[in-house]
């Protein structure tokens, strides 16, 4: 290949990079703009409550403690870190000294959303590149991070989902550089991601066994090299020293003083309720699909026949959150689709993931953390599941890193079978599935919603 041809090809990619992004920040803007921002959203309850995610970051607004004298167990999502409630809070009171209504500054908390969901996004082409995807591999899974509709739902989402996986992005992508080049800038940025994704939502501490491998990786590495090995344990002792003490502090202070478990959610509170799942059988959760999981597009809450199956109620939550997205005429048939082609892409996923762990000879480290990112998500989200057996629990939205594990995946078989029959047919898949998810999307905001 001419270096003129060599050029033009990596200009081309580089104006294919910046058009998905610019599509997948107009697909957010989109969703954000047509959806009242009461519409679609998780334990949000009302303004004055005292309760909910609204509740909370009144809380702060009204000038209460980081560390509270009241036990969080006890007042509806308080048991949540505080950060993002505390930025939310901050956000609103700038608002208000500018002079916009309470309630309208509350709905302008979706921009402040979009902006996580935007930021994301880059972190995760970013990560892409820095997992060594170039090319065609790297901008067709850069679709997935794009167009995946959990991220429309997330940048419309006033509560902590998205900021933590903004900043679970972030540490990743900060331990990958440290792995490649072991800087104290990026040491630092990754402990400081760290800490304020645990301080934003606890489960953000399910990336750090997968950085611990990396670190790992680094410290065997330098063993023969003494003046490479000091460098690399100062590094190290620094990480421990500024995220163990303040991403444990609050989740500390409220075992201390309250009792409340580290891994405690209200569901554990519940022992009644109509989303309950409890009476079915470990097989029907896994694999049945009678009298429910296929009756309807949508997540079936409350009802005879509501959703029980965890893979099928994760598939449909990966589509349509939690809510009654529905449509009618050729967008219903449109959102079949996606959801069928989405399926597709899930079932090809979980193969190209295994595949790793035979398959690694080149970006071989990169490969395992990927590979143990995954498998730590997945397992303790299929326990999360049936520790609490109710339909909310297995909301996609619990693992939705799992897209760029995924894509990451996806990316390295189309860069190793390059223009086999399978990749293209791969690749017209996942582009198949972003013009679905386009339309799709685009189309909600032209049509009634029921929730």
């Amino acid at each position: 290949m001419s270096r003129d041809t060599a050029v033009k090809k990596l200009k081309s990619m580089e104006f294919a990079v910046l058009l998905i992004t610019g599509a997948g920040i107009v697909m957010r803007l989109a969703y954000v703009l047509y959806t009242p921002w009461f519409m679609g959203q998780h334990d949000l309850m009302d303004m004055g409550s005292g309760q909910g995610h609204i509740g909370y970051i009144e809380y702060f607004l009204n000038g209460g403690s980081i560390f509270h004298d009241f036990n969080p167990m006890e007042r509806y999502q308080f048991y949540h870190p505080p950060l993002s409630h505390l930025i939310s809070a901050a956000f609103i009171r700038c608002n208000l000294i500018l002079g916009t209504a309470y309630e309208q500054a509350f709905e302008n908390l979706q921009f402040l959303m979009l902006l996580y969901s935007v930021i994301t996004m880059v972190l995760f082409y970013q990560i892409f590149r820095e997992l060594g995807l170039r090319g065609k591999a790297l901008v067709t899974v850069y679709l997935l991070a794009a167009f995946h509709p959990s991220f429309y739902l997330l940048s419309g989402s006033i509560n902590n989902d998205g900021l933590c996986l903004m900043f679970m992005a972030g540490a990743i992508l900060y331990a990958l550089r440290w792995h490649r080049e072991q800087s104290w800038k990026h040491i630092l940025l990754t402990a400081v991601f760290v800490v304020c994704g645990v301080l934003t939502k606890s489960n953000a501490f399910l990336i750090t066994p997968a950085i611990a491998f990396l670190f790992l990786d680094v410290l065997v590495r330098s063993g023969k090299d003494k003046t490479g090995l000091k460098h690399v344990i100062g590094q190290l002792a620094v990480f421990a020293v500024i995220a163990v003490p303040l991403g444990m502090s609050w989740s500390v202070y409220n075992y201390i003083r309250f009792g409340m478990p580290f891994d405690f959610t209200p569901a554990a509170l519940s022992t009644a309720s109509g989303q309950d799942v409890s009476d079915y059988s470990v097989f029907q959760r896994l694999f049945g699909i009678k009298d429910g999981p296929v009756n309807q597009l949508h997540v079936v809450f409350r009802e005879a026949f509501k959703d029980y199956n965890i893979g099928i109620t994760l598939l449909k939550t990966s589509v349509f959150g939690e809510y009654i997205l529905m449509s009618w005429g050729l967008e219903y048939y449109g959102l079949i689709a996606l959801t069928l082609v989405n399926a597709l892409l899930a079932f090809l996923s979980v193969p190209a993931l295994l595949r790793i762990a035979v398959n690694n000879r080149e970006e071989r480290t990169n490969k395992i953390f990927v590979l143990l990112l995954y498998l730590v998500n997945v397992v303790m989200y299929v326990k999360f599941c049936f520790q609490y057996p109710k339909v909310c629990s297995m909301d996609f939205r619990y693992i939705t890193l799992t897209v760029i594990l995924g894509g990451a995946a996806f990316g390295w078989y189309i860069q190793e079978r390059k223009n086999g029959w399978d990749v293209k047919a791969l690749t017209v898949l996942i582009v198949l599935w972003s013009f679905l998810s386009i339309g799709c999307y685009l189309g909600f905001g032209l049509t009634p919603r029921a929730g």
